[in-house]
């Protein structure tokens, strides 16, 4: 059987460490993947401060878990310690540095801060200390709601998204054999530096190409900055949720005969 992903060529921005997951699986599928981190993500100067003498920790991404543990000993965080996560990639990363913390995990589904405000430990917080591990400029909805529940909660930026040094021939030696098919795309920031890091004529071209995003709010921040192609909506944040949703978007252009493709 032929694979289902056999002819796209789909431009992969996530940061460079991270990339290696989802363009395995895209390939496994006869993708073409074409590498072009558009942020790069460093330790801030927090990442290396003490964690012991919260009740919670929460990560907002698994750069939150990779950068706020590193250095800590973690076998000194006492057996009563709740951890909260955003994302199942942000769990899988917890859990292979610490173990598996059986019913002090703090998940819900869909994967974001409102659903997570939802899980039954987090409604009864009040006189609890709840650190909050993210990047820089984050969302403050956690926060805000858990001090409204009477929690003591602090934040901590444990890592900085950065624009990746431009070379700006990069992306024309990049698709100078094949143009992306497909744009996936995981955060407002990424949408915005990538505009940075193409020349004119070829940003003209990517606003045509159909983006993959994972969020309406996303969508919306597409639109602004002229994007005027078809958009899809992953099904999850998640490497398999954008394997899936592209499998079913490639799928409805060959039912269209290659026929002009619609958004989602």
């Amino acid at each position: 059987m032929r694979p289902g992903l056999q002819g796209q060529v789909i431009l992969n921005t996530r940061p460079l460490h991270q990339q290696a997951a989802l363009t395995a699986l895209l390939e496994g599928d006869g993708a073409r993947v074409l590498s072009f981190p558009v942020i790069e993500i460093v330790a801030s100067a927090a990442a290396a401060a003490e964690v012991v003498g919260y009740d919670i920790l929460l990560f907002v991404s698994r750069n939150a878990v990779d950068y706020g543990l590193r250095g800590v000993d973690l076998a000194s965080l006492p057996d009563t310690m709740q951890f909260g996560v955003i994302g199942g990639a942000t769990r899988d990363a917890l859990l292979g540095l610490v173990g598996d913390p059986g019913d002090r995990l703090i998940e819900s589904e869909p994967y974001n801060s409102e659903a997570l405000l939802s899980a039954p430990a987090l409604s009864i917080v009040a006189g609890k200390r709840i650190l909050i591990l993210r990047g820089q400029a984050g969302r403050n909805l956690l926060g805000d709601e858990l001090t409204a529940r009477g929690a003591r909660v602090e934040y901590r930026e444990v890592y900085r998204r950065e624009l990746p040094a431009r070379d700006p021939v990069a992306f024309e030696r990049l698709t100078e054999d094949a143009f992306p098919t497909l744009v996936v795309l995981t955060s407002n920031e990424g949408m915005h530096n990538l505009f940075e890091l193409v020349e004119t004529p070829a940003a003209e071209r990517l606003r045509g190409v159909p983006w993959l995003l994972i969020s309406e709010r996303m969508r919306e921040s597409a639109l602004k900055l002229g994007h005027n192609g078809p958009i899809v909506i992953a099904q999850s944040a998640s490497d398999d949720g954008i394997l899936q949703t592209i499998r079913a978007w490639a799928r409805r252009r060959k039912t269209a005969n290659g026929s002009a493709d619609t958004t989602d």
